[in-house]
């Protein structure tokens, strides 16, 4: 019974060790954003925070990106925290970025496409209300560079 009792907890962690393999493996596959990102980020932060300041909005909560069943991913909230960087630099003069509430919120989705070399951005401006302020899609696509 003791024996038995030894392998089925064996069994147990084996288990357990095995589910968190494709985590790992699942966070190599996720890089750093590359410069090319970040810049397009920044490019989409001018024109939501024009917005925002024509606006004359005060504050503004960046929340998580969402995959498309409205989950949290790890390649989304990094995209988010970029965003929220950029947005942050871009607008420090004319409103200021907010952990929650705010004079609007900004949400949306990142989607990536297998293989990592393209991904859609849906940003959505809300007012404390819900209602939509201004909204933001794009699909991108990473440049491949020229091989020597």
């Amino acid at each position: 019974m003791k024996m038995l009792s030894m392998i089925v907890a064996f069994v147990f962690l084996f288990v357990l060790s095995a589910e968190a393999l494709p985590s790992e493996k699942g966070q190599k596959q996720n890089p750093p954003l590359s410069k090319e990102e970040v810049q397009k980020l920044r490019d989409i932060a001018v024109i939501i925070s024009g917005e925002i300041a024509r606006r004359n909005i005060k504050s503004v909560a960046v929340l998580d990106l969402k995959d498309i069943k409205g989950n949290p991913s790890k390649r989304g909230k990094t995209v988010s925290a970029e965003f929220r960087k950029q947005i942050e630099a871009v607008g420090k003069t004319r409103f200021a970025v907010v952990n929650s509430g705010g004079g609007a919120v900004v949400t949306g989705m990142f989607l990536p496409f297998k293989g990592g070399d393209k991904w859609r951005l849906d940003i959505k401006v809300l007012s404390p209300d819900n209602r939509l302020i201004m909204s933001y899609s794009g699909f991108f696509r990473k440049t491949k560079g020229v091989k020597k």
